[in-house]
């Protein structure tokens, strides 16, 4: 049975609204996708090479990735298809929003209405794409997208599964629904590494927690940590790993550097994420907090947990998470890894947030001061930070309105079509003008001797064009702000120009 529903339905209604204005410019941006660098080679492997040489070759001599590396032949570009492509991104937005929705009904929908799940998920999923490091390489960019945001999903899938097994009371029902997050959880640790200490940890802790509270071992709960360690062993063990961790290439820097550039990067996401977190923490207390402290009482949130003994967790999987990323990326390229680490972030937040508001909810006086004008006010500091002109959703947005995002898909395009119709040896592109943060990852490069000029070649080999070389450099990404100064200055000039 849901819980007494004491705030106007207003309050979630419009908190849903935000959730759907945050989720709208992400999919419209989707048609003006467009391919890059591993996305080209990758395809290029794949028609060159059957599944099962590409699989075990990755696996002996570069990454222990198996099941992304098997998921990396969804690739639309395998089937030449660009329109394909750009569905990917609307397709993992949704799966990633449906996932987020059966993770947080798992949860609450004994204590909530559909209206408050719709609202809760807005709110998580709103602050999700606010401030992710790398909207593009989260979404857009396939090759990035799919080893980390496909694990991302299937993590909240696991997690709702974990949630689900505790209720259920039938033996064929619960072994099956093991065997689902048995799967789910070989899919996750062979997608990435983070994922993998991620799901390893969250498994574990899961295990021992319920251990601790009923003082003997669950069966099905040590077979899922056993696949745990056995998928792990078999990611990390692989000759792949050794044989790349040998060459001078991320793995060169020492433990202390990625010590201080993990501290540095948890400090700078901390200054990035501090605001949106602490309006919507203020709006959940009151809205759906406190019913929920009030149906579970002071014993914790899906498992009997202490409030401190979570934090410390979560707190050191989470710096754990910053010092890899760090160190496995070399400094560089830390935008979709960092997306992992910032949804586990998220839920742990909540989580731990929730474990605190049980333990407390008998403060009258936390109960008193959120009134119906405190609230206005909160919900009015929430849409402020959704409408900040700095995050991804306002970048979305303008975008779009700018026009960056057309004109990018419209330059791609040209460049592909005059690169077909190139008969020289080496054929020069013209470089982008235009370059939308939200879809833009990377692009081929204009000096020969650069690092990743490889990206030509694959560009190259994939068009079955000869070698292309782009004439000049990648002009920089523009703030939000100087681009919507851009706009005022074009509507001035039209309007001017309109009245001669």
């Amino acid at each position: 049975m849901a819980a007494n529903v004491t705030m106007p339905r207003i309050y979630y209604g419009l908190i849903i609204a935000t959730g759907i204005y945050a989720l709208l410019p992400f999919i419209i941006i989707a048609q003006y996708n467009y391919p890059s660098a591993d996305d080209f080679a990758g395809a290029v492997r794949d028609t060159q090479h059957g599944f099962g040489f590409v699989l075990r070759d990755t696996y002996l001599h570069w990454s222990g990735r198996y099941f992304a590396t098997a998921v990396s032949r969804v690739n639309p570009l395998l089937y030449h298809s660009f329109t394909a492509y750009k569905w990917y991104a609307v397709a993992l937005l949704f799966a990633f929003t449906a996932a987020l929705v059966v993770l947080v009904r798992a949860i609450t929908a004994v204590y909530f209405s559909w209206w408050q799940t719709g609202a809760l998920c807005s709110i998580l999923f709103v602050l999700y794409l606010a401030v992710l490091p790398s909207a593009a390489e989260g979404f857009y960019w396939f090759s990035g997208s799919y080893i980390y945001q496909t694990a991302n999903v299937f993590f909240m899938l696991l997690l709702a599964l974990l949630v689900k097994i505790q209720s259920i009371q039938r033996r064929a029902v619960k072994l099956f629904f093991t065997a689902m997050a048995c799967l789910l959880a070989i899919c996750i640790i062979g997608s990435n590494e983070i994922s993998m200490v991620i799901t390893c940890s969250v498994v574990f802790a899961f295990a021992y927690t319920k251990y601790r509270s009923n003082k003997t071992h669950q069966g099905l709960l040590t077979a899922l940590s056993l696949v745990c360690v056995c998928a792990a062993c078999t990611s990390v063990l692989a000759p792949g790993n050794l044989e790349r961790m040998n060459t001078v290439q991320e793995y060169s820097k020492s433990p202390a550097w990625a010590i201080k550039g993990a501290a540095a990067a948890t400090l700078l996401y901390a200054v990035q994420w501090a605001l949106p977190l602490m309006a919507a923490t203020v709006l959940y207390v009151p809205l759906f907090g406190q019913q929920l402290a009030q149906a579970m009482g002071a014993r914790g949130v899906i498992l009997p947990v202490k409030f401190k003994h979570s934090v410390v967790v979560t707190l050191v999987i989470f710096l754990l998470l910053q010092f890899f990323a760090v160190w496995a990326a070399g400094g560089s390229n830390l935008g979709r890894i960092e997306n992992v680490a910032y949804l586990f972030f998220l839920l742990g937040w909540f989580f731990n947030l929730q474990l605190f508001i049980n333990q407390h909810a008998k403060n009258s006086l936390a109960r008193s001061f959120f009134s119906k004008p405190m609230l206005g006010l909160v919900m009015l500091l929430f849409v402020v930070c959704v409408l900040d002109i700095n995050n991804n959703i306002s970048t979305a947005y303008i975008d779009l309105l700018a026009g960056k995002a057309q004109r990018y898909s419209r330059e791609q395009l040209a460049r592909a079509q005059a690169a077909r119709q190139c008969v020289k040896d080496t054929c020069y592109l013209p470089p982008l003008t235009t370059l939308p943060k939200t879809i833009f990852f990377t692009d081929i490069k204009s000096k020969p001797d650069s690092i990743d000029f490889w990206m030509n070649k694959a560009y190259s080999a994939y068009l079955g064009t000869p070698f292309v070389i782009v004439s000049g450099n990648l002009p920089p990404v523009k703030p939000n702000i100087e681009t919507l100064k851009d706009m005022g200055k074009e509507m001035r000039k039209d309007i001017f120009e309109g009245k001669k």
